[in-house]
């Protein structure tokens, strides 16, 4: 797995949170891959945690704010 196919597996995760189950264990595999390059997890573990709202509006709130801030980081880290 790259980086890119890590961040368009949660994008894809994101975009189809309010529709369908969501594959598991390749979102967890993504995010482990990419935690794994950056000092900073709380966006991991908050992506992680929003997998388990009940609520489809919240899920899918932050799942985007916790992507946003995995870019971010990754980002910075290429800098």
């Amino acid at each position: 797995m790259d980086e890119l196919t890590a961040l368009a597996i949660l994008a894809n995760t994101l975009e189809t949170c309010l529709n369908t189950d969501l594959p598991a264990s390749e979102v967890f595999a993504a995010l482990s891959f990419l935690a794994a390059r950056v000092p900073v997890k709380w966006p991991f573990v908050e992506f992680r945690q929003g997998l388990d709202s009940g609520d489809e509006i919240v899920r899918r709130q932050i799942l985007n704010s916790a992507l946003a801030a995995i870019k971010l980081l990754l980002r910075a880290r290429q800098r």
